[in-house]
């Protein structure tokens, strides 16, 4: 009888673990990735926005990148790099871009202009 309670419990820790998992990849994405560039070649970009985050082609991005600054408070300042142009919506998450201005590499950031 106890065995089958712990084996109760555990299969019920187990199922809320991966009820969480999926529910955190979304979190993730809204509130860590979007606006991240995730992959870069050449002048075009893959940007972590898509449909679903309302962008549309035309739409124009600076980019930022946050860099290390020994000097000052806080010690993380974000620099603006240039600025990329939505030519293409991949799907509801994803967006290709060109570079117009500037660099845009992986792991930059990139705002609505």
């Amino acid at each position: 009888m106890k065995r089958n309670y712990i084996w109760a419990v555990v299969l019920a820790i187990f199922v809320i673990a991966v009820t969480g998992c999926a529910s955190l990849d979304s979190i993730r994405h809204k509130y860590i990735m979007r606006g991240q560039i995730l992959e870069a070649a050449g002048t075009d970009v893959y940007l972590c926005i898509g449909s679903k985050d309302g962008a549309e082609v035309g739409q124009e991005f600076a980019v930022y990148r946050f860099v290390k600054s020994g000097r000052r408070y806080p010690s993380v300042i974000k620099e603006e790099k240039g600025t990329v142009k939505i030519t293409e919506i991949v799907d509801e998450h994803y967006a290709k871009a060109k570079v117009l201005a500037g660099e845009a590499k992986v792991n930059d950031v990139v705002e609505l202009k």
